[in-house]
């Protein structure tokens, strides 16, 4: 299940790790497109699934604490 989550300032959408797809974060509002392609997000499906890998450090300080990174 989804979590909500902020990713360097963008609210996304935090999707576990599945068996064929890693943990990612998934911009919540296109407002922040601009933004997320400049922090490496790409299109993983047409036409709002903007997403990015996200690294174990990521993730654990995503998990722990709803945002990445904490200052």
């Amino acid at each position: 299940m989804a979590k909500q989550v902020i990713y360097k300032g963008m609210s996304c959408w935090l999707l576990e790790l599945e068996e064929s797809f890693p943990a990612r974060v998934q911009i919540i509002s296109s407002d922040d497109l601009s933004k997320a392609m400049q922090e490496g997000f790409s299109c993983w499906g047409y036409p709002n699934e903007i997403m990015k890998e996200v690294s174990a450090e990521e993730y654990a300080c995503l998990t722990r604490f709803g945002k990445f990174p904490l200052n």
